[in-house]
């Protein structure tokens, strides 16, 4: 990627910029149309099984009605109630099937209207205390002699004590032609004495179920009602009835007796809601998959759109990439013929005022200052040349002067002339460490000789005029500072500070360790300078350095001035000189470098 053209890296960038976005887009809009999808189907799920439960109740409310008119109402217009009919009955030492025939013909009106306005009754049966039966199916009967003592449906009513007890969805055996139904069954008291009057079953199709489903999408749903065992009463595709709901459904639903349950695991939304009054449960399961594949047009029209947005971006990354590219890639073949120094400008694009001009009008002024700076080049060879001669001519007279001062030395030793042995002695070590050339850095040590050198000729020169005093920190001798930065200071002292006085004067040269840095103090009590005079001399310290200043010389500031620049270009700006300067008290210069080991 580092190594493609700014073109191709222009497009890709583009392209990131408007693809990575509309994909985002799409990711974020399809997740949120599948999320608003399934909140509601879950809604509508939730609704739609609540209307099945209201259904549902509704057809208990009705059975339970039905059940309790057979103790409160007539069997017809100004006759007696089925409960006094049972009671007749049951009086009776010995029922014959003449009593029940007649007891039967007596209720018939009753069970005919019964029958009629709830088209999912198939029979109605009424069980005596003594085994006997009354029966009314339509194409239905009880089985000949059946006695329901030992069935678990009549154990089970009895249990209720009048309360009404349904049975699972299956085939029925003691009724003839049974199909699948479910049963609802309730044992009647005599409302005086509670004396068991008989045990009523209404035998009713699963059809009495018919329309729970109704508002469901049957090819994405299963609905299941079940009762407390897990038993299927009844589904949607009615090939379940009777059998065990599903184990993944039946573990969701056996800690909950109560309420209502949504969870979606594996693409599928299970939602359950309990019967308040017995323990069914209605139990939707929706195929959430199947259901987003529904609405596949929507999700295509998404990707459509995002597809057609991401091409128009690209081709316009393209054409964009392109237009802001012409110039530059225009300026680079322009740059690739400045070969062996045959520079090109150009003349497109110099109007533009925008980074484009900019950039190919700043060209043009680079290669006039390449070709003014070729030039000067050469001019600067020839100069370098004569200063390498020059500086080499100086290097050879110094090593005569060096020679011709020893020679001195020797004759002032012989002639026993102290004061020329000690001056020639002291100037020919300064002539040496001057010319010395092993590195720019000295030790201390070094650097604190050739200032005893200079002092000891100054001491001659001044006799008792002047007193020099040095104080050093221990331990520092060894560390490393720029060669040549204290005799010009020290000498300064003395011509500008020291000799135009004429009491005896003093300089004192301190140097000690601040942290990671080394400071020398080099103070007298001479004439100081004017606060105008000091303010001056700041200001030319503070002025950038430069190598032209190194060869030039500003009377009484150009010492001060030279040791700056030398310590600025060479350890940085933050080193070099401070002074303090005061009228007719003295000077003091602080020289600050860093440690160097």
């Amino acid at each position: 990627m580092i190594y493609r053209s700014i073109r191709a890296k222009l497009i890709l960038v583009f392209i990131a910029i408007s693809v990575i976005p509309i994909s985002i887009v799409t990711i974020a809009s399809y997740n949120s149309y599948t999320k608003l999808v399934g909140k509601q189907v879950s809604l509508v799920s939730s609704n739609n099984i609540d209307n099945t439960v209201e259904r549902i109740d509704h057809i208990f409310q009705n059975i339970d009605r039905i059940t309790l008119t057979f103790q409160q109402f007539s069997t017809q217009p100004g006759a007696t109630t089925v409960a006094q009919e049972l009671n007749k009955l049951n009086n009776k030492p010995n029922i014959s099937q003449y009593d029940l025939f007649v007891a039967r013909t007596n209720m018939l009106f009753f069970f005919n209207n019964l029958v009629l306005s709830n088209s999912y009754l198939n029979g109605i049966y009424i069980f005596l205390p003594d085994g006997n039966s009354i029966s009314y199916g339509i194409g239905t009967d009880l089985v000949i002699d059946y006695k329901p003592f030992q069935d678990e449906w009549y154990r089970r009513t009895l249990e209720k004590n009048g309360g009404l007890y349904i049975s699972d969805a299956d085939t029925k055996e003691f009724i003839i032609n049974a199909k699948p139904s479910i049963t609802f069954s309730r044992a009647l008291y005599d409302a005086d004495t509670h004396k068991l009057l008989g045990v009523l079953m209404l035998d009713c199709g699963l059809d009495i179920f018919k329309g729970i489903d109704k508002d469901i999408v049957p090819d994405v749903t299963n609905m299941y009602l079940v009762n407390g065992k897990g038993t299927i009463l009844y589904d949607n595709s009615q090939n379940r009835i009777g059998q065990r709901l599903p184990d993944s459904l039946n573990a969701l639903i056996s800690n909950r007796t109560e309420g209502s349950v949504q969870e979606t695991r594996d693409g599928i939304l299970t939602v359950i809601q309990s019967f308040p009054d017995n323990d069914w449960k209605v139990v939707a399961s929706v195929s959430l998959y199947k259901l987003y594949k529904q609405y596949g047009v929507s999700r295509q029209l998404i990707l459509y759109i995002s597809l057609t947005c991401a091409i128009i971006f690209i081709l316009l990354s393209v054409i964009l990439s392109g237009l802001i590219m012409k110039p530059i890639i225009e300026l680079s073949r322009t740059m690739r013929k400045n070969k062996f120094l045959n520079l090109v400008t150009t003349k497109k694009h110099l109007k533009r005022t925008d980074e484009i001009g900019i950039l190919y009008n700043e060209y043009n002024n680079m290669i006039r200052d390449i070709n003014d700076y070729v030039k000067e080049i050469y001019q600067n060879k020839l100069i370098t040349l004569d200063s390498q001669m020059k500086a080499l001519e100086a290097q050879i007279n110094s090593h005569f002067l060096y020679n011709t001062l020893e020679s001195i030395n020797s004759i002032a030793e012989i002639e026993e002339v102290e004061s020329i042995a000690v001056m020639t002695k002291a100037l020919g070590d300064m002539f040496r460490y001057s010319i010395k050339t092993d590195s720019e850095l000295v030790a201390i040590d070094e650097e604190l000789k050739h200032v005893n050198n200079y002092l000891s000729i100054q001491k001659i020169r001044y006799e008792n005029k002047i007193d020099f005093r040095l104080h050093i920190q221990d331990g520092i001798g060894q560390m490393r500072i720029l060669k040549l930065i204290l005799q010009p200071i020290i000498e300064n002292a003395l011509y500008h500070g020291l000799e135009n006085t004429k009491n005896k004067g003093t300089v004192a040269l301190t140097a000690y360790t601040d942290g990671e840095l080394i400071r020398f103090e080099i103070a007298d009590d001479g004439v100081g300078m004017s606060p105008d005079q000091l303010g001056e001399l700041r200001r030319l310290l503070q002025d950038p350095p430069n190598f032209s200043e190194l060869g030039r010389r500003d009377k009484r500031s150009i010492g001060l001035k030279n040791v700056h620049s030398r310590i600025s270009l060479y350890y940085g700006p933050e080193y070099g000189l401070t002074l303090e300067s005061e009228k007719d008290k003295g000077t003091k210069v602080i020289v600050t470098v860093p440690q160097i080991g």
